[in-house]
């Protein structure tokens, strides 16, 4: 199993809109082969960050087939607009169970 990671910088304000967008769009995750799981959380003391977990079965179902597909590239498209700057997406396997 591979946690992917990324974290969104939303532009201040476009917070609620974002979350919206999301939501309206997280289909392509409940959808997406090899995707088990997912959560989007927001930061506290700073509510303009999002970070964004999925449980991939395996690194290479995530960047080699969905990170591919034109769903991913629509949803990719939406988010775009409220990002203050480039995601930081983080690939991670788990060490202790």
């Amino acid at each position: 199993m591979v946690i992917e990671q990324a974290l969104f910088h939303i532009i201040d304000g476009q917070q609620m809109a974002f979350e919206k967008k999301f939501y309206e769009l997280s289909d392509i995750f409940r959808n997406a082969q090899g995707c088990e799981k997912f959560k989007l959380i927001r930061g506290i003391e700073n509510p303009q960050n999002y970070v964004l977990q999925i449980y991939w079965t395996d690194l290479a179902t995530h960047i080699d087939v969905f990170m591919k597909t034109d769903e991913f590239r629509h949803w990719f498209i939406a988010m775009k607009p409220f990002l203050a700057r480039k995601i930081d997406m983080q690939h991670y396997e788990s060490t202790l169970v």
